[in-house]
């Protein structure tokens, strides 16, 4: 079994140490930003705020960013399929889940696959999607780990790329798993855009007004503006960016 200090190979480091901006927005109710948290030598000030709008009074959307063990750095968005209480309390259970293992310093995939285990278990296969994005703040370089969600993009000046194809959700099966993972690197300015389902992505590739050079939150904005339409499921935008600490005052 996987422990906490068992993190598999490591991207060569860099002389560049990275902080992450993320701002993102959830389909009603504002929420206040995180405080600012104290400067350090390899991993400088981060952002974050959210905004919530949901035609339930429950959203079962989920999207977390905290930081975890050495230069690591995480953005999780949860979806519970459907909406209302159900959905909520599902988005809500799996999100703590990981959110323990990783701040505990376990490994990504041990931890999808534990949260995979406990619903196959308990017969509750389709009950969330998952998209994990693990960040490396010493290299500039990222992981995405996509199961049953939505797809994703990364945004570069000029282009979009789609990542990521519908795949079954966790929980279909104990002994199989369905993750996909991507290696990225968020070194040159590019936004990585994470999506619950309710929000129709297929157009960010072709409007030139949404580029990773925008502030995050206005971005997340615009695609929610763009992309959700007159669908009845909750939705949600992410997007996670990179900068060098060395840009920063």
């Amino acid at each position: 079994m996987p422990t906490p200090n068992d993190r598999g190979p490591r991207r060569p480091r860099t002389n560049t140490s990275y902080h992450m901006e993320g701002d993102w927005a959830v389909p009603d109710r504002e929420q206040a930003a995180p405080p600012p948290q104290r400067r350090t030598p390899t991993q400088e000030q981060r952002r974050a705020a959210a905004r919530s709008r949901s035609k339930e009074l429950a959203n079962g959307d989920r999207c977390l960013a905290f930081p975890g063990a050495e230069c690591r750095y995480y953005v999780l968005l949860c979806d519970g399929m459907g909406t209302g209480l159900g959905a909520a309390q599902e988005g809500q259970s799996a999100i703590s889940l990981l959110r323990q293992m990783l701040t505990a310093g376990f490994p990504a995939a041990h931890a999808l696959r534990t949260l995979n285990s406990i619903l196959a278990l308990r017969g509750s296969a389709g009950a969330v999607t998952v998209d994990l994005a693990e960040l490396y703040l010493d290299t500039g370089h990222a992981t995405l780990y996509k199961w049953g969600a939505a797809p994703s993009w990364l945004l570069r000046r000029g282009s979009a790329e789609k990542i990521g194809t519908a795949t079954p959700p966790p929980g279909i099966s104990v002994t199989e798993s369905r993750e996909t993972v991507e290696k990225l690197s968020l070194r040159r300015g590019e936004a990585l855009v994470l999506l619950s389902d309710g929000v129709d992505g297929e157009g960010i590739s072709r409007r030139s007004d949404l580029t990773p050079d925008m502030p995050p939150g206005e971005l997340a904005a615009k695609i929610l503006e763009y992309g959700r339409g007159k669908q009845m499921d909750d939705a949600t935008a992410a997007v996670i960016r990179l900068r060098p600490a060395s840009l920063e005052p």
